[in-house]
C-alpha cells in the first residue's frame, strides 16, 4: 500500500512538470503579445496592463502578412491533399502482397529504413536538388513534405491494413468488383480513422515547420508565417511584442484543430495496434 502511494505522487509530481512544462511557455506568449515593448522591458512574466490589439492590427498591416497567410494554408492543405490521395493507395498492394512477393517485402523494409535517415544528412543534397529543378518555392515544399511523409505513412497504413480482414474483398471480387472498385467503396472508407490521425499529425508539422521552408523558400513572397515572425526582427533589435503576436496568431488555427480532432489520432493509431 505504502509502494502503491509513493508511485502515486512520484506520477502526480512527473504529471505537474509537465504540465508547467507545456503551459508557462503558452503563457509567456499569450501575454507578451499583447503587450508593448515598453512593458516587455520592465517585466517579461508579468501580466499586460491591458488586453492592447495593437500589436495584431501591425502584424496584419504589413504586407507579406497575408501572403504568408496563403502560402501557410496552400503548403498544408496541398500536402494534406496529396498525402491522403497517395498514400493508402502506395500501401494498400504493399499490405497486401508482401506476405507473398519478396518484392514488396523488400519495398516495405526498404521505405521504412527511410524513417531512420537524420533530416541533416538528407539537407544538403535535398536543397540542391531542388535548386537545380527549380522548384524552390511553395510548390516544391509540398512536394518534399510529400516525400517526407511517405516513409512514416507507408509503416502506419500497412500497420492499419493488418486490422481489416480481407474476406471483404474476397467477396467483392467473387461478386465482380474491379481492383479500383474494392479500394474506392470498400477499403478506403474503412481508412478514415487511420487517415485522420496521418492528416492531423503531418498538418501540424506542416503548419507549425520552420526549418524547411527556411532552406527552400528564398523569396520574402514565398514566406509562410513562420518565416513572416522574422520581418520584426532586425540587425540590432528585435520587436518582441509584434514577434510574439504573430506567432499567436499562426500558432491559433492549428490548435484549435488539434483540441478538436485529437479523439481521432488516439483512435487512429490504437486500430492500427491491432491486427486482424
Amino acid at each position: 500500500m505504502i509502494r502503491k502511494n509513493k508511485g502515486d505522487v512520484i506520477a502526480a509530481c512527473c504529471l505537474i512538470i509537465g504540465i508547467i512544462t507545456i503551459i508557462f511557455p503558452l503563457y509567456l506568449t499569450v501575454i507578451t503579445a499583447f503587450k508593448s515593448n515598453a512593458e516587455i522591458a520592465r517585466s517579461f512574466f508579468a501580466l499586460p496592463s491591458g488586453f492592447r490589439l495593437d500589436n495584431f492590427k501591425e502584424v496584419m498591416g504589413k504586407g507579406n502578412y497575408f501572403s504568408s497567410l496563403f502560402n501557410s494554408v496552400f503548403v498544408t492543405g496541398a500536402g494534406l491533399l496529396g498525402m491522403s490521395l497517395i498514400l493508402p493507395m502506395a500501401a494498400y498492394p504493399i499490405a497486401r502482397n508482401m506476405k507473398t512477393s519478396r518484392f514488396y517485402k523488400f519495398l516495405f523494409y526498404f521505405m521504412v529504413a527511410g524513417i531512420f535517415i537524420p533530416f541533416q544528412v538528407r539537407m544538403m543534397p535535398m536543397v540542391k536538388l531542388m535548386n537545380t529543378l527549380g522548384l524552390m518555392n511553395p510548390v516544391g515544399l509540398v512536394c518534399l513534405y510529400l516525400v517526407g511523409s511517405t516513409c512514416e505513412g507507408l509503416f502506419l497504413y500497412v500497420g492499419y491494413f493488418g486490422s481489416i480482414s480481407p474476406d471483404l474483398e474476397e467477396a467483392a471480387y467473387i461478386d465482380g468488383a474491379s481492383t479500383a472498385q474494392i479500394y474506392f467503396k470498400i477499403v478506403r472508407p474503412l481508412l478514415r480513422p487511420m487517415t485522420a490521425t496521418i492528416l492531423i499529425k503531418n498538418g501540424l508539422w506542416m503548419w507549425n515547420d520552420y526549418l524547411m521552408p527556411s532552406l527552400v523558400l528564398t523569396k520574402p513572397d514565398y514566406y509562410t508565417l513562420q518565416l513572416f515572425q522574422y520581418v520584426f526582427k532586425g540587425e540590432n533589435v528585435t520587436n518582441y511584442s509584434l514577434v510574439f503576436a504573430s506567432f499567436l496568431m499562426g500558432m491559433l488555427p492549428i490548435m484549435i484543430l488539434y483540441v478538436f480532432m485529437q479523439k481521432r489520432i488516439i483512435g487512429g493509431m490504437m486500430s492500427g495496434a491491432v491486427k486482424g
